[in-house]
């Protein structure tokens, strides 16, 4: 193979059309596509971040309906309790205060009882005074 000042010119053109080719078609493409790598590995680690964050809110957010379902149940277990409480109290006093007007209606009807048996008695005994005689024909 000879080399002659062709060949040499060949190479000179190669290295140049290179040389040209790098400067003005390959690193503008590569400026371009490291420029996109960038804003997608940007993108890429806020999207991460946004959705740790969302996982995160909605752990929070669970945690809370948590807390909240279990607060409410304590809040209902302690308002039916007080309830039943105040009811049974209420009851007894009802019960109570009934036994007392029992009591009570029973001691007045005994008094009016024995009133009445003091006032009928001078009649209970001038009726059977009269009912002697009329039988009997005596006159007491």
């Amino acid at each position: 193979m000879e080399f002659n000042a062709t060949f040499l010119v060949s190479i000179i053109s190669f290295v140049l059309f290179t040389l040209i080719m790098n400067k003005i078609f390959y690193k503008p493409i590569e400026k371009i596509v490291n420029e996109r790598q960038n804003f997608l590995d940007e993108t890429f680690s806020s999207a991460k971040k946004s959705s740790e964050e969302a996982d995160k809110i909605f752990r929070d957010r669970d945690e809370k309906l948590q807390a909240s379902l279990v607060n409410s149940k304590n809040i209902i277990a302690k308002g039916t309790l007080e309830a039943n409480n105040t009811a049974s109290q209420l009851t007894m006093q009802a019960k109570q205060n009934s036994k007392d007007k029992i009591v009570s209606m029973k001691n007045e009807i005994q008094k009016e009882s024995e009133q009445l048996d003091k006032s009928l008695a001078p009649q209970i005994e001038s009726l059977a005074n009269d009912i002697v005689s009329k039988i009997m024909g005596v006159e007491v």
